[in-house]
């Protein structure tokens, strides 16, 4: 699993640091296995990544990051940048191996 423990809501300056309670409550539900009984979202379209939609004791703005950002399009935005930098790094890499 993959848990945001960074920022959310926004860029740095924008957005705030995830919420410490809330990060707990994600790993609890990942430790003692209560997440596999959770509903996922779809594969979102830059990372192809899934996520709980709910989860006890957690806000799904939490869960879901694009509801976190109050300015959509720049979610979108900041989503397309990091998945292309991705990509680039990646590729970087690839070239790289024997």
């Amino acid at each position: 699993y993959l848990v945001n423990t960074g920022w959310s809501g926004g860029a740095y300056g924008v957005g705030k640091r995830m919420d410490i309670v809330a990060t707990r409550q994600i790993v609890a539900s990942i430790l003692d296995g209560s997440i596999k009984e959770a509903e996922f979202s779809k594969p979102d379209t830059h990372f192809q990544l899934s996520f709980p939609t709910t989860l006890k004791g957690v806000a799904p703005e939490v869960l879901d990051p694009s509801r976190a950002w109050g300015d959509k399009g720049k979610f979108e935005e900041t989503c397309a940048k990091l998945s292309s930098m991705f990509a680039a790094n990646f590729r970087k890499h690839e070239r790289s191996q024997p």
